[in-house]
């Protein structure tokens, strides 16, 4: 996870202005626990910020991620949600309330890269999603079994 020093010099390095909003909206993610949607991102930024619209916060959070300041983490039938921590690592998606949990292992990083040909289609890279059910549900859904 970029600083925000390191944010404004990698910011000027790649050609993009600095902008106090960005700022805000860059600082709301870095200090989120979890992995939000851009909505919730919002919502953060408004508090700083109370002018701000939805559109900027999706633009902003998208030309982040295109020049690889975060990390867009989606995965099928939900919204995408957005981490600020680029080191290589993968997640964990509780398959009931769609929490979004890291994976940091080296072991999954060293995967070897298929070297085979896909009908023309060059694989670059990948990440890895469990699933599973994480320690909240899991508590929700025992205490509604031993009742």
């Amino acid at each position: 996870m970029l600083t925000m020093d390191e944010f404004i010099k990698t910011c000027r390095e790649k050609g993009l202005n600095v902008t106090y909003q960005r700022m805000v909206i860059y600082k709301s993610l870095m200090q989120s626990k979890n992995h939000p949607t851009a909505e919730e991102i919002y919502h953060m930024v408004r508090k700083e910020y109370p002018s701000i619209s939805l559109a900027t916060v999706y633009k902003t959070l998208e030309t982040f991620a295109e020049l690889k300041l975060i990390n867009k983490v989606t995965h099928l039938h939900d919204m995408a949600r957005y981490d600020a921590d680029t080191r290589p690592h993968h997640h964990m998606i509780c398959i009931y309330c769609k929490a979004v949990y890291d994976v940091h292992d080296e072991r999954l990083n060293r995967l070897p890269l298929p070297d085979v040909d896909y009908d023309g289609f060059q694989i670059t890279g990948y990440s890895i999603q469990f699933e599973g059910v994480c320690p909240a549900c899991s508590q929700k859904f025992q205490r509604k079994a031993s009742s």
